[in-house]
C-alpha cells in the first residue's frame, strides 16, 4: 500500500536538515507531520510513503521514500503521521512523470495527498521501480516493515498473537485508543515451541519499557513488576496516558509454547477497586470453527478456579460498593487462532461469556449438536454472546467487574495464571475519576 505526501517548503527544509544531522551520527530517526484527516484515515495504517518536495523552479519531485504510520488524531480535523526508514532517491523523480503511469480510471481515484487505493498503490509502486530501479532495495526494506507477519500454525507465534489481542483488549477495557500498539516488529526467525514465546510488548523493542515519570507511576509499576518478577524474568510493560488517566500494561510469559494453555487478562481498575479476568480459548479451525470444552483436559480445573474466584469476590464485595450488571470477575473469550499478525489496532473477533453463562450453555441442549451429542461452542449454535466492542464498553463504564477488591486478590490471580500454564496480560488503570459523559466527550475531541 502506498501513500503520497507533498511537503511544504519548511517541511522539506526540516527533512533535509534532520537527514543530514542523523546521517553523520548514523542514528535512526523519525519525522512527524499533520494533514487533514480524511485522505489518511482509510485503510491500513502502515504505508510505503512517497515524499515529494518542490525544486527551485516550483516543480514537485519525489525525493524520498519512507514508512508512514498513522498516529493519534490531532486537533480539529487533522491527522498526525509519523515517518521512519526514510531513504533519499539517488535521482529525484518528477511527480507528474510518475503519475503518468496511471490509467485514466486510476487517475480518477488518485488522492493528491494521502492513502491510495490498492490499484493505484500497485501502479505507483511498479512505476517508481521501473523509472528509478535504484530505489528497489529501499522499497523492499520498507515493505518488509509494513507487511503482516505470517507464521501459519507455529504454536509459539499463535500465542504471541493471542497476547497481542489481550493487550489490545486491556486497552479497550480502559477506554484507551492506544494507537501505538499497531507498531511492533516481528521476530527475526521462526519461534521455537520448546521455549516461552516472546511477549508481545517485547516486539515493540525499546518502546516496551518507558521511563518512570513520577513517584506514583514508579510505585505502581514496581508493585506490578514485583508480582511478576517473583514468577518469571520474561516481562515487558508499557504506560499509556489519556485524558488524565494512566494505564499500565504488562506482558509476562514463563511456560514453553508447546505446553501453554492460552492467555489471561487480569484487569484492575485501581480507582474503582474492580477486577475483571478474561481467559482466552481457541476455536478449532480443523473442527469447523468450534470449541469442544469436554475435550479440553484442563478446562474443568480452570472453571473451578474461576468459580472459586467469583465466590470469593462476592463474599468480600459488601453492600456499599458500586452496583454492577454483573459483579463477577470471571469471563471467557472464544476466538479463532491466528496465522498472521497485522499492524493494526483491530482485535480478533470473538465471543465473550461470563463464567456462569458459559457453564449454563454447556448444559444447553442447543449446543449438544456435535457428533454423538458432543457439546460444542461456535458462531453457528451459540444463542447469544458479547462481542469485543460491547464487552469493552461494559467494563469501561463500570457495568462489569467486582467492587471493593484489594490488590492482594489481583496478586493471587497473577500467581494462579502462571500456575495454570498460561501467558498473562496484567493491566492497572489509575485516576479514573471522571464521569462517563465527560470521558466520552473528551474521547470525541471535546477536550
Amino acid at each position: 500500500m502506498v501513500a503520497i505526501v507533498q511537503c511544504w517548503d519548511h517541511e522539506a527544509d526540516f527533512l533535509r536538515q534532520k537527514e543530514d544531522l542523523y546521517a553523520l551520527r548514523r542514528w535512526d530517526w523519525n519525522w512527524s507531520f499533520t494533514r487533514p484527516r480524511a485522505p489518511w484515515a482509510k485503510g491500513r495504517s502502515r504505508r510505503l510513503l512517497l515524499i515529494a518536495a518542490r525544486d527551485d523552479d516550483g516543480q514537485m519531485y519525489v525525493t524520498h521514500v519512507g514508512k508512514s504510520v498513522r498516529g493519534k488524531a490531532a486537533k480539529d480535523q487533522d491527522q498526525q503521521l509519523t515517518v521512519s526508514l526514510v531513504f533519499r532517491l539517488a535521482e529525484p523523480l518528477r511527480l507528474t512523470e510518475l503519475l503518468a503511469v496511471l490509467a485514466p480510471v486510476q487517475h480518477r481515484r488518485l488522492a493528491e495527498q494521502g492513502h491510495q487505493t490498492d490499484g493505484v498503490s500497485k501502479a505507483l509502486r511498479d512505476g517508481l521501480l521501473r523509472l528509478r530501479p535504484a530505489a528497489t532495495e529501499a522499497v523492499k526494506l520498507i515493505e518488509g516493515a509494513v507487511a503482516p507477519w505470517t507464521f501459519g500454525e507455529n504454536r509459539a507465534a499463535q500465542e504471541v498473537a493471542l497476547q497481542r489481542d489481550a493487550t489490545l483488549g486491556a486497552a479497550r477495557m480502559a477506554g484507551f485508543d492506544a494507537t501505538e500498539l499497531a507498531e511492533w516488529d516481528p521476530p527475526a526467525g521462526e519461534l521455537d515451541v520448546d521455549r516461552p514465546p516472546p511477549t508481545f510488548l517485547a516486539l515493540a523493542g525499546g518502546r516496551a519499557r518507558p521511563a518512570l515519570e513520577d513517584h506514583l507511576i514508579a510505585r505502581d509499576a514496581e508493585t506490578m513488576l514485583g508480582w511478576l518478577s517473583t514468577e518469571t524474568s520474561d516481562v515487558a510493560w508499557r504506560e499509556f496516558r489519556e485524558h488524565g488517566r494512566t494505564l499500565l500494561v504488562a506482558n509476562a510469559n514463563r511456560t514453553p509454547a508447546e505446553t501453554l494453555l492460552g492467555c489471561d487478562i487480569v484487569y484492575y481498575n485501581v480507582t474503582r477497586e474492580s477486577l475483571v479476568l478474561v481467559q482466552y480459548k481457541k476455536l478449532d479451525a480443523a473442527r469447523k470453527g468450534f470449541y469442544y470444552p469436554n475435550s479440553d483436559r484442563k478446562f474443568g480445573e480452570e472453571l473451578r478456579r474461576m468459580e472459586a474466584l467469583d465466590r470469593y469476590a462476592a463474599r468480600i464485595a459488601g453492600e456499599e460498593g458500586e452496583q454492577r450488571l454483573d459483579p463477577s470477575p470471571s469471563w471467557v473469550k472464544l476466538c479463532h487462532p491466528q496465522s498472521t499478525m497485522r499492524h493494526t489496532n483491530e482485535m480478533i473477533h470473538g465471543m465473550y461469556f461470563s463464567r456462569r453463562q458459559f457453564e449454563a450453555l454447556r448444559r444447553d441442549a442447543r449446543l449438544r449438536d456435535g457428533r454423538g451429542g458432543a457439546v460444542r461452542f461456535g458462531y453457528q449454535n451459540v444463542p447469544g454472546y458479547l462481542d469485543n466492542t460491547l464487552f469493552s464498553r461494559l467494563v469501561e463504564s463500570g457495568q462489569i467487574g467486582t467492587s471493593g477488591t484489594s490488590t492482594e486478590l489481583v496478586r493471587q490471580q497473577v500467581i494462579r495464571t502462571f500456575r495454570g500454564q498460561r501467558n498473562l496480560v496484567l493491566a492497572a488503570l489509575s485516576d479514573d475519576t471522571l464521569p462517563q459523559a465527560e470521558r466520552t466527550r473528551r474521547r470525541r475531541g471535546g477536550g
